[in-house]
């Protein structure tokens, strides 16, 4: 693996490197889970799908981006899908992450 300040030039904004790449089942419905690394050393995650309950207004995204490990922005994507997840929800429905 290469290290990522090889990427640095001031034509890029920014470089993350994708660390790990997980797919999770939960009802119907397959999510990637990406885990990147920043040139600073902070990791971030990005989940392919956000679940909306009848009952909200919208759906739930973290507001932390952030991590200090790897472990840790694992645990915030785990949390991002199973704490709004109602499965007696029928009307319940997951939205795509366009920025995925």
């Amino acid at each position: 693996m290469l290290d990522i300040d090889y990427l640095e030039d001031e034509a890029f904004e920014s470089v993350e490197e994708v660390v790990r790449q997980f797919i999770v089942k939960i009802g119907d419905q397959k999510i990637k889970i990406r885990i990147t690394k920043d040139a600073h050393g902070h990791f971030q995650f990005v989940n392919s799908h956000y679940y909306q309950g009848s009952k909200q207004a919208e759906s739930y995204i973290a507001s932390l981006s952030n991590f200090p490990s790897e472990k840790i922005a694992i645990m915030n994507a785990k949390l991002q899908i199973v704490s709004s997840y109602d499965p007696a929800d029928e009307n319940g429905v997951w939205l795509e992450n366009e920025s995925f």
